[in-house]
């Protein structure tokens, strides 16, 4: 874990939320990998934070999936199985598709102009292999498609799932392959909300999410067998 300087009061009210927000950024770039320890007592050294900061930030990490808490044993950052892979993803296939399913058609000049300017961004990012930015940028342009089906719960459990499979992703979000098909694949999205239809979106948006799932899946098995 990296060493922090911790930041004046940082004993305040809601100091947890800034412990968690960091943590969370730790595991989705791979500084914490899965199956990682953390304990309380490193996260208060590393943040200067309280105890009860400390443990409300696994408690928030834990709800989202991210990391697993462990009695009186601090908490270690999620691995899954593949079984637990293709357990995940066919819940954001399903959800996924049918937000897809929900966006009408053809869509408003509003919406397709801001996603091309998310996707703008997402190129650049890209570009410039900043994989900061590219989480961000993804996760903005499919959060966005998604709201526009009116669904707001649904785009909530979307981005639930997707926190979920984030230390699934990072491990093929550094390839080449899937920084160019991201943008490829988002920019037949944009054309066919106004070209398209729903089935074409929605099976787009499926053929999206399996090269992550596929690219861990493999590699489960490769370092299983080494």
């Amino acid at each position: 874990m990296l060493k922090r300087t911790p930041p004046k009061k940082t004993r305040a009210p809601g100091n947890w939320k800034r412990v968690a927000d960091a943590l969370q950024k730790d595991i989705i770039f791979g500084r914490l990998p899965p199956t990682k320890h953390v304990t309380e007592e490193e996260i208060m050294e590393s943040f200067g934070a309280s105890r009860h900061a400390a443990r409300r930030a696994f408690e928030e990490l834990d709800r989202s999936g991210l990391l697993v808490r462990l009695p009186n044993r601090g908490a270690r950052v999620r691995s899954y199985t593949a079984a637990e892979v293709a357990d995940l993803y066919e819940i954001r296939e399903t959800l996924e598709m049918r937000a897809a399913m929900r966006i009408r058609l053809p869509a408003p000049a509003e919406l397709v102009d801001r996603l091309n300017a998310i996707e703008a961004e997402h190129q650049r990012a890209a570009d410039r292999k900043n994989i900061v930015a590219l989480f961000e940028t993804n996760d903005r342009f499919h959060d966005t498609l998604y709201r526009a089906g009116g669904n707001y719960a649904l785009a909530d459990a979307i981005r639930l799932f997707a926190w979920q499979s984030y230390v699934i992703r990072i491990r093929f979000i550094t390839e080449e392959s899937w920084r160019r098909n991201s943008v490829n694949q988002h920019k037949q999205m944009i054309r066919l909300l106004t070209q398209g239809t729903n089935q074409e979106l929605a099976q787009l948006v499926y053929e999206h999410l399996q090269p992550s799932k596929q690219f861990y899946i493999q590699l489960y098995y490769k370092l299983k067998a080494s």
